[in-house]
């Protein structure tokens, strides 16, 4: 502190023997005013505008009013407080004088960090919660706050070289006083695009009337359709843009006069950085339908609200508590999309989507395209009144309204047939919702309505013409189904079974039936718990279900992971036949009872209800797409059959390998294979873990996509465990007695 005082002195030492040197002072000063304008999609209610003056023809650090002028601020030495709260910075936007300290405070229930991202100002500090921190800058310049720990938060404190500075009111006005005579260059500041600068002079105590000053709003890349398409953000960015958007229409909503602003707003977080930035494609395509489903629901009761508080029939608060409960699983969501390697929009087709939800083909009556179809075209019929009626603002709101109710159920009937084509819809009602605020009515906008409801009326009719129910299409992805998920099933059992059949005489008949009809009861108890766990999480608790089911296998992979590198390293370690052979007579004296036989029953209980579950889930998939028509129906039937005989000839031919194989090439092999099984097993594991947002999840760039197939993804915590388990791995076999495995080989 001694040392920043000392630098305080200097710099208004220097500053007031610069000031002393400028032309034409006096006591009183003009007063420099005027209005910022900028676009509504820079919320600047809740990100304003910084407007400061800087002598045109010096470089100086500050420029001190004299002591005892009206306003004097360079002196001044209490900070100013920048608070962590709600998981944002509040103020968004600070202006500070050269020389003031800046109090940062942490007033969240957890941990937060302040790392200045401008690398002139070196501030990188962790805050438990109730902590503060002070900071002084000791230049001039833009200090760009974040969080490490929640990267969506951000901040901007703008440190002024003058006295003469401000952040503009909501409504943009500015009022600089007691400005000596001199030249000066105004600089005004905004987050979102480049400072505008404007030259004046302050001729005898007078300013030159100001016309508005126009802000630009964020670059734009002209898209293929008539909308403009933001550039590629982290989805860190999209998220800060969000809450942005959020508070600007919950502080819109409160004032008078600002109801039409507040929904443009509440409706501008979804449509403008939600939706146009690819995220909410990202969450449809790699996390599910119904956790897409969830957010929009969560969009459109902040939307509810704000027409509510609007009209004072609810308090502010209900907006405060949706903003906060949208703002957490949106942060969840983030991770999720980060651990799968979806860091951006760029990145949604790269890397490869994970299972389609099975949600996201509803069966039923109310899944009737024609009544879904019947309902769009009433709606868009409100939306062409509401135009001639209400306005624009109220009728790009009712289209909005119409998206999330009546073509909303119409993408989940489309999402399960035809998926590709639900980008371009969103993008055809984006751009018309563009066109309604610009004014959109009449003739023209009946045209625009009735080719976007025949257009969505042509889709169905194609799809209808050609059901995705047809058997050669049932069949095949039926037979792939099967076949993929119970390859692995296979390899396991048949292991286990060569396991049993290897037994010597000495085992006896009855133990081996009874520890073979062992691992059956696994299987069947393993499929019953499949099914009925396929069905509570898909009839019972559906609202959760993406979560639940996920948190579900995690765990069930671990576990397995678990039981397979015990199971591994036991076959390895009785490798050599002689200790096998021994091993055996034990087991048959005790009848194969706890020992041998609850292994194996709990290796194929896991084994079976970990694919099984996940099998019964996809095809409930396939018959909310392919089980529309008979012939989908018999397709479905017949690849799965088709699957069964499949699976049944490769279990047939790998267990007779198997149980031809030398005893200890066949327990090494298999030894080998179930560790590599527990290292997959336990990557998929934390990976399931990580999207139900139970554990945490860090990026790594340099993994790029990883290797999914292995279990590893591009994240610390996956690679962390796999190289856990690999070095168990290692220590297992050194202390594998080398001794029994270069003894006698019989067998």
């Amino acid at each position: 502190m001694g040392r920043e005082g000392t630098t305080g002195r200097v710099v208004r030492l220097v500053g007031w023997a610069v000031w002393l040197s400028l032309p034409s002072v006096s006591c009183r000063g003009a007063e420099v005013a005027g209005v910022v304008r900028m676009p509504d999609v820079c919320s600047p209610s809740v990100s304003p505008a910084v407007v400061y003056l800087a002598p045109a023809a010096r470089k100086v650090a500050s420029v001190p009013r004299p002591p005892g002028a009206a306003g004097d601020r360079s002196g001044r030495s209490e900070p100013v407080v920048v608070h962590q709260r709600g998981l944002q910075f509040t103020p968004r936007v600070l202006a500070i004088a050269l020389g003031q300290p800046v109090r940062f405070t942490n007033e969240d229930g957890e941990t937060h960090n302040v790392h200045v991202q401008s690398t002139d100002f070196p501030l990188n500090q962790s805050m438990a919660p109730g902590q503060h921190l002070d900071f002084t800058p000791d230049h001039p310049g833009v200090m760009m706050l974040t969080c490490d720990i929640h990267s969506h938060m951000r901040g901007f404190v703008v440190v002024s070289p003058t006295p003469w500075f401000q952040v503009c009111s909501p409504e943009g006005r500015f009022r600089l006083e007691d400005v000596p005579d001199g030249h000066y260059v105004l600089t005004v500041w905004h987050e979102m695009g480049p400072p505008l600068r404007r030259k004046l002079d302050v001729v005898e105590g007078q300013a030159p009337e100001l016309p508005p000053l126009v802000l630009s709003g964020p670059t734009r890349v002209a898209g293929g359709s008539s909308q403009d398409v933001m550039p590629v953000r982290p989805w860190s960015e999209v998220l800060d843009q969000i809450t942005v958007k959020l508070a600007a229409s919950q502080e819109a909503a409160l004032r008078p006069g600002e109801r039409a602003r507040a929904l443009r707003l509440a409706e501008d977080a979804y449509w403008v950085e939600f939706e146009a930035s690819d995220m909410e494609t990202a969450v449809r395509r790699h996390l599910g339908y119904e956790r897409t489903g969830e957010l929009e629901r969560q969009f459109r009761a902040f939307r509810a609200a704000v027409r509510d508080v609007a009209d004072r029939r609810r308090p502010s608060s209900v907006l405060t508590e949706l903003s906060h409960n949208l703002l957490l699983d949106l942060i969840s969501v983030t991770r999720q999309l980060h651990a799968k390697g979806v860091t951006d929009r760029s990145r949604v087709d790269a890397v490869a989507a994970a299972t389609a939800d099975p949600g996201a083909a509803s069966t039923g009556p109310q899944a009737d395209p024609r009544v879904l179809l019947r309902a769009l075209r009433q709606g868009f019929d409100r939306v062409g009144q509401t135009a001639e009626r209400q306005g624009p603002d109220e009728a790009a709101s009712e289209l909005t309204r119409v998206y999330w109710d009546e073509f909303e159920p119409l993408e989940r009937y489309l999402m399960g047939r035809s998926p590709q084509t639900i980008k371009p819809l969103e993008a055809r009602f984006h751009a018309l919702r563009g066109d309604l605020y610009a004014g959109l009515k009449g003739a023209e906008l009946t045209g625009r309505l009735d080719r976007l409801a025949h257009e969505v009326n042509d889709l169905v009719d194609q799809l209808e013409a050609r059901p995705a129910g047809t058997f050669g299409t049932a069949f095949l992805e039926s037979l792939i189904t099967i076949v993929r998920e119970g390859v692995e099933v296979i390899l396991v059992l048949a292991m286990l079974i060569a396991l049993v059949a290897k037994a010597t005489p000495e085992a006896g008949a009855d133990a081996r039936a009874r520890a073979t009809r062992t691992i059956w009861w696994g299987v069947g108890i393993a499929a019953a718990a499949s099914v009925a766990t396929a069905v509570a999480l898909n009839l019972l608790v559906s609202s959760t279900a993406g979560r639940a089911r996920e948190t579900l296998e995690g765990l069930v992979m671990l576990l397995a992971a678990g039981v397979l590198f015990y199971v591994s390293y036991w076959l390895v370690s009785q490798a050599e036949a002689q200790r096998w052979m021994d091993f055996l007579k034990q087991r048959a004296r005790r009848g194969l009872e706890w020992g041998g036989r609850g292994t194996l029953a709990l290796t194929a209980f896991l084994a079976v209800y970990r694919e099984g579950a996940e099998t019964a889930l996809m095809y409930q998939a396939l018959l909310g797409s392919q089980g529309q028509t008979r012939p989908g129906v018999l397709g479905l039937a017949a690849g799965f059959l088709a699957g069964l005989v499949v699976l049944s000839a490769v279990a047939v031919l790998i267990r007779a390998t198997s149980v031809r194989l030398p005893f200890r090439t066949f327990f090494q092999l298999s030894g080998m294979f179930l560790f590599a099984l527990a290292i997959i097993f336990a990557g998929n594991g934390v990976f399931e873990l990580q999207n139900a947002d139970i554990l945490l999840t860090t990026h790594l760039n340099w993994l790029g996509k990883g290797l999914p197939i292995a279990g590893l993804y591009p994240n610390l915590q996956v690679l962390a465990v796999q190289g856990l388990l690999l070095a168990g791995a290692l220590l297992a076999w050194a202390v594998v007695p080398r001794g029994s495995l270069s003894g006698s080989r019989a067998g």
